[in-house]
């Protein structure tokens, strides 16, 4: 069976543009927040706007996770997604999560949490995802005994190519220099959640995020208090956080 990469992260993470270059590198099958069916379609948890949902695609925690491990039998599996979409599935199924490479990426909350209210300005911290990502972060080095690796936002933006490099030498895989750039357009993998990733869609490459706002922080006071929930967790996972590699730069 063939490498499986996991990458945990939260929403507006700057996920889905490091799941880009994966998609460049043409060596990986990747499936982009495919539990995110258990959470919003199957279990109705709530409702997220600019969803498109595939009504072939599956449900159920496992029939998603069965879905993607029957892919590694013919090639390598990404696969990006946020823990709370199946926490608690994923926490009875440990077997799974040592069967495969887990990654984890953060966004300081301060910017992440303002993004995700720009694109669904009803966000409630029901789906902000850092509690979850913790908690599964937690889980996860304790079944292990290691640590996973953890890359932050702010230099995957500030040094895509180092980054990335770090990411693939602490995941096991060739650095693919050609991938961390492309041509800009939509992806058939975000049908989806097509309405979240406009700016990846736009764009040719990783970089720093426009944050081209319709609201601000003085419009939406009450976020404040969600970045400050958001706080701990993320401060907990960025103690682990890879540095780029230099040399990648050159």
């Amino acid at each position: 069976m063939h490498t499986s990469i996991a990458l945990w992260g939260h929403p507006r993470s700057l996920s889905t543009a490091l799941e880009r270059s994966f998609i460049e590198r043409g060596d990986f099958k990747v499936f982009h927040e495919a539990f995110s069916y258990v959470y919003f379609m199957h279990e109705e948890r709530t409702t997220l706007p600019h969803q498109n949902p595939d009504p072939d695609h599956p449900r159920t925690y496992r029939a998603v996770r069965d879905m993607m491990e029957r892919a590694r039998l013919e090639r390598p599996v990404f696969h990006k997604d946020f823990p709370y979409h199946a926490i608690d599935h994923l926490m009875r199924d440990p077997d799974y999560l040592l069967g495969q490479v887990n990654t984890f990426l953060i966004r300081d909350p301060e910017e992440a949490v303002l993004s995700h209210a720009n694109v669904h300005p009803d966000v409630t911290p029901a789906t902000l995802g850092y509690a979850e990502q913790a908690r599964l972060f937690d889980f996860i080095r304790e079944l292990t005994g290691e640590t996973p690796l953890v890359v932050n936002a702010a230099d995957l933006a500030d040094d895509p190519k180092g980054t990335i490099a770090g990411f693939c030498a602490h995941a096991g895989i060739p650095l693919v220099p050609a991938a961390i750039s492309w041509s800009a357009g939509s992806r058939p993998e975000w049908s989806t959640w097509e309405g979240w990733h406009a700016d990846v869609i736009g764009s040719s490459g990783i970089g720093k995020p426009s944050r081209k706002y319709r609201f601000s922080y003085a419009d939406k006071p009450h976020l404040r208090d969600y970045v400050a929930h958001c706080r701990p967790f993320y401060e907990h996972l960025d103690q682990y956080r890879i540095s780029p590699v230099k040399e990648a730069a050159e």
